[in-house]
């Protein structure tokens, strides 16, 4: 319960340092694109190697399609193999309209940060942010992307070699039509079979692109905390420091080890960015059933379902708690939110300048501390990684052994 009143001090605080006159605009505001009173109630934290950086960050996860059902982490049902034409696609026009709605929208409130992948559609999110950032003069955003994963066929999914990796970042500048973007992060690290492939191929293909102008910065992605963990500490004995850290449903109503666990401590040390995602986590909090393809256990599972009825018995939507949850909280400098819903985009936008209701902080005080606080940090580590390398070690043996030469 101290926690959670701390939170709300916290909270308090940073409203109240937000309201003096000693606004500071932050690098990315451009005259005749932003609006000075909009942008004024856009919060800003201080972002190593950025600067200062919505409190919101826009992730691209949605616009490539991971939202729907059956899509998720791609491990559940295979897919399809993608042939080469599909990176280079184009889409529906309805779909570049509506990208582009919702980007606005965000960009125009102050948001600054751009967080996405070639894993995401398959080029898709980076093809659709490609035509609705045309517009909009470059430097009013960050915008982050990501290699080494990519198709839904299994033996495709991953591929963490250098000269894949080099081409990789060459690829979604093409799809982003961008000559750089700000952070180029390996996604997803621990499903590579060992480290120090990431560490001796992959990062250094990532600084050859940095080198080169292709990215300002070079990061990382990924669920397990303790993997990225390793990679900081080889990285910097070999040379080639990491400067961002992405981690996603780390700090949420249910799992809050990103801080817990000392490792924001130890980026924070070391001057390395942590960029928050996934308030809901990746689905758990909200007032619908998770996606099928949710990695997280039944004991996760429940403790949500429990919160969520609860919020429903009181009328209160637990999606609009989460968000709060984590925004008030002034040691996450900034977290990706995915939407495909302009509604949606503005409610979390509005959540930044809205504090809650009484009867809404009363019932966020109830589920933290009666629910997700006794039931500790309620993580999936190892249930996907385990799923799959139980696949990728069964095609190999039907490949080996049952496959005719």
């Amino acid at each position: 319960k101290l926690q959670f009143l701390y939170f709300i001090g916290g909270r308090a605080q940073a409203m109240s340092k937000s309201s003096a006159s000693s606004w500071v605009r932050p690098a990315t505001f451009v005259e005749g694109f932003h609006d000075e009173a909009v942008v004024r109630k856009m919060k800003y934290r201080e972002v190593e190697h950025l600067g200062l950086v919505s409190i919101l960050s826009f992730g691209g996860s949605g616009l490539g399609g991971m939202h729907t059902a059956g899509e998720g982490t791609g491990l559940v049902g295979g897919g399809m193999q993608e042939e080469d034409s599909v990176w280079w696609q184009e889409e529906p026009e309805s779909d570049i309209k509506r990208a582009t709605e919702i980007l606005m929208i965000f960009l125009k409130a102050g948001g600054n940060l751009i967080d996405t992948s070639h894993w995401y559609g398959q080029g898709k999110s980076e093809r659709l942010l490609g035509h609705a950032l045309k517009n909009v003069p470059r430097k009013a955003y960050y915008i982050m992307s990501k290699v080494c994963r990519y198709d839904k066929e299994l033996m495709r999914m991953f591929d963490f070699t250098y000269a894949r990796t080099y081409q990789g970042v060459k690829d979604s500048l093409k799809r982003l039509q961008l000559d750089q973007v700000d952070v180029m992060q390996v996604h997803d690290p621990e499903f590579c079979p060992a480290v120090d492939i990431i560490v001796n191929e992959t990062i250094p293909a990532l600084y050859k692109a940095k080198e080169e102008g292709m990215t300002r910065l070079v990061g990382m992605t990924g669920y397990p905390i303790g993997v990225q963990e390793e990679i900081i500490k080889k990285s910097f004995e070999a040379g080639r420091p990491i400067h961002t850290s992405l981690t996603y449903c780390r700090y949420t109503l249910n799992d809050r080890s990103l801080l817990e666990s000392g490792y924001w401590e130890t980026c924070k040390k070391l001057r390395i960015a942590v960029v928050n995602a996934s308030p809901i986590s990746m689905g758990l909090l909200m007032n619908r059933e998770p996606p099928a393809w949710h990695p997280a256990t039944s004991l996760c599972k429940e403790t949500c379902r429990k919160a969520i009825q609860y919020c429903q018995s009181k009328s209160v939507d637990i999606s609009k708690l989460a968000v709060h949850f984590v925004l008030r909280n002034e040691n996450i400098a900034t977290t990706l939110v995915s939407t495909t819903s302009p509604q949606r985009c503005q409610q979390n936008i509005d959540a930044i300048s809205t504090p809650l209701t009484l009867d809404e902080e009363s019932v966020l005080e109830h589920i933290f501390s009666n629910i997700f606080q006794p039931a500790g940090n309620l993580s999936w580590e190892n249930v996907e990684l385990s799923e799959y390398w139980n696949e990728v070690g069964r095609a190999l043996c039907v490949e080996k052994f049952y496959t005719k030469k």
